[in-house]
This record gives C-alpha cells, structure tokens and sequence, in this order.
C-alpha cells in the first residue's frame, strides 16, 4: 500500500467540528449557539468557498430544535465571540444570508479575548506564555505549545476549575 504520512501543521489539528470554539460556548453555557454552529458546519459546502453556508432561518430552526428568537440569539453569539461573520446576498428578488465559518473557530491563538476568557489556563510553556485548553499537542517526549513549539508544563488541578503550579 502506498499511504502518505499524517503532517500536522503548526496549531493544525483540525476537524470538521470546531472543538475549540465548541469548548468555548460549553464553558460559556451557551448551549442553543453551540447547536446553531453545529448545524452551520453541517451546511458547509466542498471547494474554494468551503467556509460558507447558507441554510434558511427554518432549516437551522428544526435542525437544532430550538425557536426563531433562540436561533437569532444564538447567531449574535456566535457572531459576538467572533465565531461567525454574517452578510446578505439578494438571489432574485430575495434576499439570503450567508454564514461564514472563521478560522478562529479552530484556532485558539486566533480567537478574541472574549473568546479565550472561557478557556481555561492549564499550564505554562518555557516561552512563559500561559497555556489554555487545547493550545497545546503530545509530541514525542513531552507536551508542546502549538503557539511556539516549546515544552509545556501542565499546573495541577485544584478544585473546581482553577489549576496551581505543580512545582
């Protein structure tokens, strides 16, 4: 068999399913703009405008089983987290919005402050930055930054949500 190896680049490791920006509304406890995202990705057509999507108010309503108002909530959240940027096109006479997916959603070295205030700091890098949630991968000896590439040391967990150094 002829089978490529898996590369992952720098701060790479990407799913379909945004897990950073999914993580994000969890510790959020905006659970109705996790589903709408959920349903915006599931929108997401192949090819050069693969980040768009456009799925009617309706469509999102009954995917996500939740009500107009709660959707358009939901869209001011994803788009206030800075998740989703949303614009209209007129086809024909009518007009649709048309949702894109950013790349923050996948990169927590991208995502605003607001955003970042929802992770969690759970370890320090030897470049003295602080490590959140998910900014960091297993490498062949020890943890790394995705940011920098340097050793991460995780803190300890305290109670509850808060972490302590270990040393």
């Amino acid at each position: 068999m002829n089978e490529e190896p898996l590369t992952i680049s720098q701060g790479g490791l990407s799913a379909p399913l945004p897990i950073p920006a999914y993580r994000v509304l969890s510790n959020a406890k905006e659970h109705p703009a996790k589903d709408v995202l959920v349903c915006l990705i599931s929108h997401i057509g192949l090819g050069k405008k693969s980040n768009r999507c456009f799925p009617s108010y309706s469509t999102i309503c009954r995917e996500t089983g939740r009500g107009r108002k709660t959707v358009s909530n939901a869209l001011n959240v994803l788009i206030d987290f800075g998740f989703i940027l949303k614009y209209s096109i007129r086809v024909g006479k009518r007009k649709r919005n048309v949702y894109k997916i950013l790349d923050r959603c996948y990169h927590t070295n991208q995502m605003t402050k607001k955003a970042t205030s929802y992770l969690r700091v759970v370890g320090r890098c030897q470049c003295g930055a602080a490590v959140r949630e998910g900014e960091y991968g297993v490498g062949a000896n020890a943890l790394h930054h995705y940011g920098c590439g340097a050793v991460v040391h995780l803190l300890k967990p305290r109670n509850g949500n808060s972490y302590q150094s270990e040393e």
